[in-house]
């Protein structure tokens, strides 16, 4: 159990981004939000290390520039670890860079985190949900929801209780014990779902499932120039079968 007050930093995994960079938007969320921030490079070959080394410059930021794309799920656990070292009292969350989230959004998350009363308070981790309730402002193509939730579906099949919404990409963890750290110890094996890996491995270091409190948000929209293309099909319906074996041999 965490107590209130706790501190948290939040790993942005870059690759390419410069097309879709907004120095307006990071400017904003950097200085607005109650958190630090690492940015992590996975080996960019556009002018994505220039804009993160900029940021960079800011109080509160700072970077890791990965020499090979390794993709996002090694990214992240990049940013993971050295934020494990280098800010050891806080806990450690991980955003997009897509600018999908808005600034309000991880704010509020972030402090409500902090905070945490009630059945929050025993957590491991919050998780932001992209549902589409009433009065809230969720733009998502029906294609890729429902293609999203087949996808849920099947990789979470055989888990306790898995979050409704396990690939949105803000989430923080619980960081005051050595679970996180240990779960993060070994390249993830999958490149697309490497979230359902570390719910796999929280469990078995941890012994139980892994306490996610999911938290709706109140915007989120989809930004163009996705990384998963048509040709990122075969590789994706693989890691799924991978996934949900390992899901089931876990039960």
């Amino acid at each position: 159990m965490l107590a209130a007050g706790r501190s948290t930093c939040i790993v942005v995994p870059c690759f390419n981004e410069a097309q879709r960079w907004s120095d307006s938007y990071w400017l904003k969320m950097t200085s607005s939000v109650d958190a630090k921030f690492v940015f992590v490079d996975d080996g960019s070959t556009d002018a994505t290390r220039t804009l993160i080394k900029r940021a960079a410059d800011r109080p509160g930021v700072t970077s890791v520039l990965l020499t090979d794309n390794a993709g996002k799920g090694e990214a992240v656990r990049a940013g993971i670890r050295f934020a494990l070292d280098a800010f050891p009292e806080h806990d450690v969350g991980f955003l997009d860079a897509d600018g999908a989230f808005s600034v309000e959004d991880v704010a509020r998350l972030v402090d409500l985190w902090r905070v945490h009363g009630g059945l929050l308070e025993a957590a491991d981790g919050l998780w932001s949900s992209r549902v589409a309730l009433s009065g809230r402002d969720i733009h998502r193509s029906r294609r890729r929801h429902y293609v999203g939730r087949i996808v849920a579906t099947a990789i979470t099949a055989g888990l306790t209780l898995p979050p409704y919404d396990t690939q949105s990409g803000f989430k923080i963890f619980a960081a005051d014990h050595d679970i996180l750290r240990c779960c993060v110890a070994e390249p993830f094996t999958t490149r697309w779902f490497f979230d359902i890996e570390l719910i796999q491995r929280w469990r078995s270091v941890a012994g139980r499932p892994i306490r996610i409190w999911e938290e709706p948000l109140m915007y989120w929209k989809d930004i163009e120039g996705s990384k998963i293309g048509y040709r990122s099909v075969p590789s994706i319906l693989v890691e799924i079968g991978r996934v949900m074996v390992s899901n089931l041999k876990r039960r």
